[in-house]
């Protein structure tokens, strides 16, 4: 089965937006795996990670984080890859 990671970086983003954006990758079928946090505010997020599995490609897993992100309502970044089998 093909699985892709995605790692997604809200710009003047608190915890709740962070939680929206869990609860709008969870609608896309995505799962969570990590997040990070600056070393000296461990409180405040700073990425989410997570992975998505199924026999889909590429571009439908990037549009899918793209509509997640984007009902969040904050400026983002993300990134999607395609983990090797």
């Amino acid at each position: 089965m093909i699985t892709y990671s995605t790692t997604i970086q809200l710009k003047d983003a608190v915890q709740n937006d962070y939680d929206k954006l869990d609860l709008e990758m969870s609608k896309e079928a995505f799962a969570p795996v990590k997040q990070g946090h600056p070393a000296k505010q461990p409180s405040q997020p700073i990425y989410r990670e997570y992975k998505y599995n199924g026999g889909t490609t590429l571009q439908e897993v990037t549009a899918a984080a793209y509509r997640a992100s984007n009902r969040v309502g904050k400026k983002y970044s993300f990134t999607v890859m395609k983990d090797k089998a």
